[in-house]
């Protein structure tokens, strides 16, 4: 009875009567192959882009190694086909190459290990329609169980079990740096309610976006790298915002409205005391140029010196007080002085007080009636002849009036000079 050899590892079973002289040979050469199988490491050059990975029955071979270490120059994505399709095998596979390694058997699926990574798979030798497995990608970390990395590298995402059941880091054992790119956001919120990102296409600055931001009382919000100004809600205090530093308000269009200046309660302080003033009576100091002693003499009643103009002589005021009216105090203008020929029987100062002069049309009738502030008053001007004129002559402040029977006048409007 012939030789016949196992159906995976190509080792020889003797036939009955077989092999006279050569068990020892042929012994020796089935230890080396179940050797190779079970331990062996074998390094597989490959070249082009497809390679045959065979076991050959009674003879060592390539396809009996236990370990793959792939090296060589393949010119593109090798496909390594493994011979006999009817054969059961499990292969340790390193890829040493720069291109994808892809291990087929039969129509059935096929396994690619990516350049310089590893893989651990298996052949069902199912024939025409074998399939190749990658047993290594069905061993996913378990729960409780720590593993350590170098580096990993994620093509699209990092995920959690559930949302919201994995940490970054613990109390104990912090990351470090975070690098996140332009325009990249940090979300918050199951429903992504707030973001947080650098935002270069935009503002070029940090960009919080969707909600607000708190900060818990009598904690701080620093600015400078020696923290030098500070900004915190001092409940524990004065239950204000506190701020600690000079603060400018850049040149343009900014300004600061208090709109609860209400010049009684609330409102612009000054050291703690509040601000009784309105901006309008504020505004009143808009323009002043008077040194601080001479407000202040001002203010204590005290006149120093008076400038010339509006009827008074200019000077140093002397040691008994005196002032002086120049001699141009009343202005010497045409328009100053009205008169009237032919009778009025009222007259009303305008502008200024006027100083009027007239008489009566008629004979008699010397009574008039002076009207001041809204108080009528008799001038009674008769000189107690009934065959001549009366006449009269009085001065009216502005507004005032003088009335009466028909009368004549010239009338001179007391004008600053």
């Amino acid at each position: 009875m012939p030789s016949t050899y196992t159906s995976n590892g190509g080792i020889e079973k003797i036939g009955l009567g077989e092999k006279a002289g050569a068990w020892g040979t042929t012994t020796n050469n089935n230890f080396d192959i179940i050797d190779r199988l079970t331990n062996g490491v074998g390094a597989i050059t490959l070249s082009g882009t497809t390679h045959t990975l065979t076991t050959s029955d009674g003879s060592l071979s390539d396809g009996m190694f236990k370990v793959l270490v792939l090296g060589g120059s393949p010119s593109g994505t090798n496909t390594i086909t493994i011979s006999p399709n009817d054969a059961d095998k499990l292969y340790f596979v390193q890829n040493g190459t720069s291109q994808t390694a892809t291990f087929t058997q039969g129509s059935g699926a096929n396994v690619s290990i990516a350049a310089g990574e590893a893989a651990i798979i298996f052949a069902d030798g199912a024939g025409s329609g074998a399939a190749v497995t990658d047993l290594s990608a069905l061993f996913p970390l378990k729960s409780g169980v720590a593993a350590s990395f170098t580096t990993v590298t994620a093509s699209s995402s990092i995920l959690p079990d559930a949302s919201g059941d994995a940490d970054i880091g613990s109390t104990s054992l912090e990351w470090g740096n975070v690098y996140i790119a332009d325009d990249k956001k940090i979300h918050f919120g199951s429903d992504q309610d707030i973001t947080m990102e650098y935002d270069e296409d935009g503002t070029d600055s940090l960009l919080i976006s969707g909600g607000d931001i708190t900060i818990a009382d009598d904690k701080k919000l620093f600015f400078g790298t020696d923290k030098d100004v500070s900004i915190e809600y001092d409940e524990d205090g004065n239950d204000t915002m506190l701020i600690t530093g000079d603060v400018v308000f850049a040149d343009g269009s900014t300004s600061v409205d208090i709109k609860s200046h209400d010049l009684s309660a609330n409102g612009l302080k000054l050291d703690g005391t509040l601000v009784t003033a309105s901006a309008a009576e504020i505004n009143k100091l808009d323009g002043v140029t008077r040194t601080t002693s001479e407000i202040n003499s001002a203010r204590d009643g005290t006149v120093t010196s008076v400038a010339t103009g509006n009827g008074l002589t200019g000077g140093t005021i002397t040691g008994s007080g005196t002032v002086s009216l120049k001699d141009s105090f009343l202005s010497n203008t045409s328009s100053a002085i009205s008169s009237d020929s032919s009778g009025v029987t009222s007259f009303t100062a305008s502008t200024y007080p006027t100083f009027i002069s007239g008489r009566t049309v008629s004979s008699g009738g010397g009574s008039f009636t002076v009207t001041v502030g809204g108080q009528a008053h008799t001038l009674s001007m008769q000189d107690g002849d009934g065959g001549t004129y009366d006449v009269f002559a009085t001065l009216l402040p502005a507004g005032a009036t003088i009335s009466g029977n028909s009368f004549i006048y010239v009338a001179v409007q007391l004008r600053p000079g």
